[in-house]
């Protein structure tokens, strides 16, 4: 009989097994040198083949901007104790006691506000939110060192405002942490990948701690604590922006496609998870570039309901407005600036409808100064100041053909086309004809304002 193994999920041989005749079946386990056993109890099993090739990188950066975050805490935590009187003999504890249930209220009404009206945008633009959240961090421990210098209302102002910033981050913070567990998993691992998360959080925030603790001590000086706080938070959100940038989404957001669909209409070539990384802005994260190839004309695109594309009027612009099987594009121009508005059509081909009209809009933008001013998009009309009562259309100028071999491209590359996330917002769909049966357009009758389209006798498929 030859020998057998035991093999964890990276391959590692856990126990032996051999036979012979004399001695019949013998196991023998192999032993885990210490520290590798104790990295990991730290890391998910079965690492690396459990997790993605930018989970090992993106964790270091995370665990030492969490270390300089834990001592800044330290640093801040003890200027809002001077700042509620702790040491004052002339406050009473039940200033204090207000003064915190006023900062919490306000607190959890931003959290609530914050929520609903960022929570959409979150998950698309989780590496941005979450280093976002770190600044909103970072500016509320500046506004509690201000605490003790003030009087009270200065002062209620400024917690405040620190409380509401630190509500900001947490809300930021947990839901783009969430989304980046999501793609370090790779093997339905994600509820062991946060737990040994927890494990490391917990490990690097104790030794914070214990670094910062014996800081506390030794610096107390206001000068000396800002110059400490200035140069902690500097590599707080240099090891932070660190993180983000080496990871690697394989969803498309807007920055991405715009990214991946011009360097295709540029060299036909597809671009890689890995060189979009190299290239995405953190900061700068919604627009990507919407400027034409020759530079000369820049824009922005968003998507939005009906009334968004045909009500839109910009004083003394050019318009365009067409029709395709998947949405409504209206476009509008006024100097070297142009913007793009986008509603989508409910059901009518696949969730892949907004990153065709991405596709699109991308592709507008990129043959601006030629396609559209010289010839008018694809038959659309070239209209002056106003959008026309007729509401003339046209098609999108890259056909579907086209369009789904390089969304089958895409997928060849590693992209996960069917989890694009170029709406920031709640989508919106445009239901056309019965507000039950969507399957075919119905002619509708214009009202006097332009509110309703009609629907074209002849409008091209692309």
């Amino acid at each position: 009989m030859s020998k057998l193994y035991d093999i964890d999920e990276s391959g590692n041989v856990l126990v032996t097994y051999s036979n012979s005749e004399k001695n019949g079946m013998k196991s023998e386990k192999s032993k885990t040198p210490l520290p590798k056993a104790v990295l990991y109890a730290f890391l998910p099993a079965g690492f690396p083949h459990t997790v993605t090739d930018d989970y090992l990188a993106y964790q270091t950066f995370d665990s030492l901007q969490a270390f300089s975050s834990s001592i800044t805490n330290l640093l801040a935590n003890r200027a809002i104790l001077e700042g509620l009187g702790v040491g004052n003999a002339s406050q009473t504890p039940t200033t204090a006691l207000l003064l915190q249930i006023i900062q919490d209220t306000f607190s959890r009404l931003a959290t609530i506000m914050f929520a609903h009206r960022m929570g959409q945008a979150i998950e698309p633009e989780c590496k941005y939110y979450r280093f976002l959240a770190d600044i909103f961090n970072d500016c509320s421990q500046f506004l509690d060192l201000l605490l003790p210098a003030l009087p009270l209302l200065p002062k209620v102002s400024v917690m405040v405002s620190a409380s509401i910033l630190r509500s900001l981050c947490g809300v930021a913070a947990n839901a783009s942490k969430a989304t980046l567990s999501a793609h370090f998993a790779k093997s339905g691992n994600l509820a062991e990948l946060n737990a040994k998360e927890a494990s490391q959080e917990t490990v690097v925030s104790l030794m914070g701690m214990l670094a910062g603790t014996l800081l506390v001590k030794l610096v107390d000086g206001k000068a000396a604590v800002w110059c400490w706080m200035v140069v902690l938070v500097g590599v707080h959100l240099y090891t932070n922006y660190c993180g983000v940038r080496c990871v690697k989404m394989r969803t498309l957001n807007r920055q991405r496609a715009t990214i991946v669909f011009r360097e295709w209409l540029e060299t036909s070539t597809i671009l890689t998870p890995t060189e979009v990384a190299q290239r995405e802005s953190i900061l700068f994260h919604s627009r990507g570039n919407m400027s034409s190839k020759t530079g000369e004309y820049r824009g922005t695109a968003d998507f939005g309901g009906y009334g968004d594309v045909m009500n839109f009027k910009s004083w003394g612009s050019h318009s365009y407005v067409f029709d395709t099987e998947d949405y409504y594009m209206g476009i509008w121009q006024w100097g070297p600036n142009f913007t793009i508005r986008i509603a989508v059509k409910e059901g009518k081909r696949s969730v892949n409808d907004p990153l065709v009209a991405w596709f699109d809009a991308v592709a507008l933008a990129y043959n601006f100064d030629t396609a559209v001013l010289r010839d008018g998009l694809g038959g659309a009309g070239h209209y002056e100041n106003e959008v026309p009562n007729d509401h003339r259309m046209g098609s999108g100028i890259v056909d579907r053909e086209t369009k789904m071999a390089v969304f089958e491209a895409l997928v060849a590359k590693g992209w996960e086309i069917g989890n694009a996330a170029v709406e920031t917002r709640s989508p919106v769909r445009v239901r056309v004809g019965s507000a039950i049966n969507v399957k075919e357009p119905a002619a509708a009758t214009e009202k006097e304002g332009g509110s309703l389209l009609h629907t074209p006798q002849a409008t091209k498929k692309d």
